[in-house]
């Protein structure tokens, strides 16, 4: 009985994750014989500014400072609680000044994909925790294996450890809006 339990809670946790600042899929479909783009060209941000060090610094500030803030989706603003992408794109504006797409598909693709030997603080780290859409996940790596996200209802923003099972399954790989 303890591992049918176990297997629907964490069914019920995947599917919470998988509405975590998603929209609809966006990508090409057919209709009538006829292929619609959907989706718009995303734009890469690219930061120069200012140096990784000091951007990352500042991006862990904002991002400690909204622990505890609520889950809430579609969400990106401090007062009523934030999803994933939505409290990226928080952080990223207020500690860098710098706008980014609003989901984390977008963000993925507007980003420099980068090998885990160069995650830095302060880069997006991305999960698949959804059927529907593969970017479907985002956080911001902290260091030591660690990164602050806004996981799913009924939680709030935290800290996790990448090696958590849960995220070291659905892990697709770290990327970084920084030049250098």
């Amino acid at each position: 009985m303890k591992s049918v339990s176990k297997i629907l809670s964490l069914g019920t946790a995947a599917v919470l994750l998988a509405a975590c600042g998603t929209t609809a899929d966006k990508t090409p479909r057919k209709f009538k014989g006829k292929t619609a783009a959907v989706s718009p060209s995303i734009k890469p941000v690219r930061i120069s500014h200012i140096d990784r060090a000091h951007g990352s610094q500042e991006i862990m500030i904002q991002s400690m400072g909204l622990v505890g803030t609520p889950y809430r989706w579609g969400g990106s603003d401090a007062a009523t609680g934030f999803d994933c992408s939505g409290m990226i794109q928080f952080v990223y504006k207020n500690a860098l000044g710098v706008s980014l797409p609003r989901t984390a598909r977008d963000m993925a693709a507007a980003s420099r994909k980068i090998p885990d030997s160069q995650l830095k603080p302060g880069d997006l780290v991305f999960f698949n925790t959804s059927k529907r859409t593969r970017y479907s996940h985002v956080g911001i790596y902290i260091g030591n294996g660690e990164f602050i996200h806004a996981p799913s209802s009924g939680k709030t923003i935290q800290t996790e450890k990448l090696s958590k099972p849960f995220y070291a399954k659905n892990y697709l790989g770290a990327h970084t809006f920084f030049t250098d």
